[in-house]
């Protein structure tokens, strides 16, 4: 059944792009940034994992979990360096335009760094959960695909578990609604966007590894991954989660349908063009909405 199997192959690529389009708007909702490199630590993720396990060596465990250390450390570093003079510094740098290219560079200096370190060839983490596929009546299920929805519904429902629910949820919308109120009230504001920073690039780099068995990854796959993510968390006005989580869903299921029935060659240019037409004729979809107030 080509149907079923197109559509089980679109959730599965729409769930990565949901989690990439959270890790967008849930970022934003804090600190009133758009996250431009969150696709850029997938390929890190991906590249690095392929890298310290079949040049270097390394056993699998300790490569997936050294890559996602630097991740969370490299991001870190950057949020203490970059980020937090420019939002915190004594002369603040505001403005959706101009906030939006200290991400932009930093997808542009991760490029950059991975092309001189793994190369312009296609990588990918070794699979972890090796077999064939699974078959239920005429629908197969790739074992890759079913981790990765298996970790999108896992993270996805701990994210809104965690800000539907918990204290700390709680404080992070604080922050995001008005960040001075949050500050008087004793909520620091700084380290909910440096906590949600690192989350998102962990998540994205552990998405990056079990996604790369299906699709492959060099180093320019991160520009591709934010773009879509970035697209799919507009349309929610990159301040709601669950409309961007719903968007991701439908592009990675249009996607599917369109390489299927219309042309694998083409199928991206279309979609693109399909979701250009809609963000004309559905603009608000493209409101942005203030993080941080004050």
């Amino acid at each position: 059944m080509k149907l079923g199997n197109l559509i089980i192959a679109g959730i599965t690529t729409g769930a990565i792009y949901a989690m990439f389009a959270v890790c967008v708007s849930v970022w934003y909702r804090v600190s009133n940034i758009l996250n431009l490199a969150v696709g850029d630590f997938a390929m890190v993720g991906a590249l690095g994992v392929d890298n310290l396990h079949r040049v270097k060596g390394l056993p699998l465990p300790v490569a997936i979990i050294t890559t996602i250390a630097v991740v969370a450390v490299f991001a870190y570093v950057y949020d203490q360096v970059v980020l937090r003079l420019a939002q915190d510094g004594k002369r603040p740098i505001e403005g959706i335009v101009v906030t939006f290219f200290f991400t932009f560079a930093l997808s542009f200096f991760i490029d950059g760094v991975a092309k001189s370190l793994f190369g312009t060839d296609v990588h990918a983490a070794p699979t972890l959960w090796n077999g064939a596929h699974l078959t239920v009546g005429s629908l197969n299920f790739e074992r890759s695909g079913i981790l990765v929805l298996a970790c999108a519904v896992i993270i996805g429902g701990a994210f809104w578990v965690y800000i539907r629910f918990t204290l700390g949820g709680k404080a992070l919308e604080a922050s995001g609604e008005n960040s001075i109120g949050a500050r008087i009230v004793g909520i620091d504001t700084r380290q909910y966007r440096r906590l949600i920073f690192i989350a998102t690039a962990v998540i994205a780099a552990v998405f990056g590894i079990v996604e790369s068995p299906l699709t492959g990854f060099t180093y320019l796959s991160g520009a591709t991954i934010s773009l879509t993510g970035f697209l799919a968390a507009a349309y929610g006005g990159f301040r709601k989660p669950g409309r961007a989580l719903l968007a991701g869903l439908f592009i990675g299921v249009l996607e599917a349908l369109l390489g299927g029935y219309v042309s694998a060659q083409y199928g991206d240019t279309v979609l693109y063009a399909i979701l250009a037409t809609l963000i004309l004729a559905w603009p608000r979809g493209l409101g942005f909405e203030s993080a941080v107030t004050g």
